[in-house]
């Protein structure tokens, strides 16, 4: 049995020691008597004692651990932070010297170059040349990769709707998740305080490739107009934006795609109606907002199909046929047409589903 074994062993049998002074007393409907009473403080006094000889212990330990690591592989890496919504992963780039700070390129430019041989200006052919690959294509560089996926971030409505972007710096990342936090309890004077751990497991996310081809002539770069920097960029964008759509709300998880929410366990799934029912009112909407709240999370945005857009902007009243007032509480429609509106529920083949997310931006 090591050290920390034995301390923590004089922990519990202290605690249990107190426990049964009090149980005893309460079983016998009496007060305790003034040598119960100085054996509980002992008791108690002990406990607290041996635990934090245990605390001292464990985190000498772990310190000798961390230094024994960092000895054999040198300096830890940086933690990968979590980029919101408002945060660039250009920026997140430049600040670990994948971009220099006085780089400034230009993603049509640089296609402009590949097709043409026109790289206007020796210097820019050196900083993207070192970042393509001729063999099935070129791998478009850091700098204007990262500009390209912050358009296509910017674009794509599950990180409207609050998802969050972590950095990889490796093929796979491992992140800790809370799983449990235990609960408060109220105490007697004198009574030992039980133990309510948190605890954890973790999350492995794995890099996955979205690629986009495209053939172009050269005689469109040639002729096109120099000042129409970025539309290329922004075409490429929007292309990305609605597949990250598709795959973070509905991907199979088959690789290489990823798995989306529509696909992962423990996501709560209502059907509205045994053969979709037509809608009339808000209220199954309240209702998957409400659900959300449930679980102790903030309700951001439905992401919907742009028929629901236009079916919800529809409703009437039954008596008037005056068009029907959202109620105020009704959260943001974020519509994208990679929702399908052609779902079979029942004997409806038209159907289509709206994701409720969580803000967390």
């Amino acid at each position: 049995m090591t050290l920390l074994d034995q301390l923590r062993q004089r922990r519990d049998t202290a605690r249990q020691g107190a426990e049964q002074i009090l149980t005893r007393a309460a079983d016998e409907q009496r007060d305790l008597t003034p040598d119960e009473l100085a054996e509980h403080r002992q008791q108690v006094l002990a406990e607290r004692e041996a635990a934090d000889e245990a605390d001292r212990v464990r985190d000498e330990q772990i310190a000798e651990l961390r230094a024994t690591a960092a000895r054999r592989t040198g300096p830890p890496a940086p933690r990968e932070p979590v980029l919101t919504r408002e945060q660039k992963v250009e920026d997140w780039a430049r600040t670990r010297g994948l971009i220099p700070d006085d780089q400034r390129l230009s993603f049509d430019r640089y296609l402009r170059g590949l097709a043409s041989g026109n790289w206007d200006g020796a210097e820019q052919e050196r900083a993207l040349s070192e970042g393509t690959l001729t063999a099935g294509g070129h791998l478009v560089p850091t700098p204007l990769s990262s500009r390209v996926i912050d358009l296509a971030r910017n674009q794509a409505r599950v990180f409207q709707a609050g998802a969050i972007t972590v950095p990889m710096g490796a093929q796979t990342l491992k992140l800790a998740r809370l799983t449990g936090e235990g609960s408060p309890a109220w105490k007697t004077e004198n009574a030992p305080i039980t133990d309510a751990d948190m605890t954890f497991d973790s999350v492995t996310f794995t890099a996955r490739t979205l690629v986009r081809l495209v053939k172009l002539s050269v005689e469109l770069f040639e002729g096109a107009d120099p000042s129409s920097e970025d539309v290329i960029a922004r075409a490429f964008a929007s292309q990305l934006a609605l597949e990250l759509d598709r795959v973070a709300l509905r991907g199979t998880g088959t690789a290489p795609e990823p798995r989306g929410v529509l696909n992962t366990s423990g996501v709560t799934i209502t059907t509205h109606g045994a053969n979709g029912s037509n809608i009339t009112n808000y209220d199954w909407l309240l209702d998957a907002a409400g659900a959300v709240l449930a679980n102790n999370f903030e309700p951001n945005a439905h992401i919907v199909a742009p028929r629901t857009v236009t079916s919800l902007a529809k409703l009437k009243e039954a008596t008037t046929n005056a068009y029907l007032a959202p109620p105020s509480s009704l959260l943001p429609r974020l519509p994208t047409k990679q929702i399908p509106v052609t779902l079979t529920t029942g004997t409806s083949t038209d159907t289509s589903e709206i994701y409720t997310a969580n803000g967390t931006s």
